[in-house]
């Protein structure tokens, strides 16, 4: 039995990511966001503190040639490309909807950052 179902998870998974297609970020991709579920300070000082971080990872990560969007909330649409309508980067998906107003201040800098950087060198951008 246990062996059944073992098989059986694995073809599901293989269907599941199989079904993303190219542009999929599963775990391979730590977050660049350092806030997590467990923070439990969310005084304005430790808000800004977030957003100069996410800032921060947004620009080392454009430097780098890392260009994606980060998302969290309810769960992405089935057979939607991992693909940001606005800016045409990867979405990596970082959590549901059960976050820290930490979090969500770091992650909006991350990608206000992101896309303020694709507006501003749109032709000019290749994707990584």
């Amino acid at each position: 039995m246990t062996t059944k179902l073992t098989v059986r998870s694995t073809i599901l998974l293989s269907i599941f990511i199989a079904s993303l297609g190219s542009n999929s970020i599963l775990v391979a991709d730590d977050s660049p966001i350092s806030s997590t579920g467990i923070v439990t300070d969310n005084s304005p000082a430790a808000i800004a503190a977030a957003k100069e971080r996410g800032t921060a990872t947004a620009t080392k990560d454009i430097k780098a040639g890392t260009l994606r969007v980060l998302y969290f909330g309810k769960p992405w649409s089935v057979g939607k490309p991992l693909v940001d309508d606005a800016t045409g980067y990867r979405v990596q998906i970082l959590a549901g909807c059960d976050v820290t107003a930490t979090f969500v201040a770091e992650v909006e800098a991350y990608n206000n950052a992101v896309r303020a950087f694709h507006a501003k060198n749109a032709s000019a951008t290749t994707h990584k």
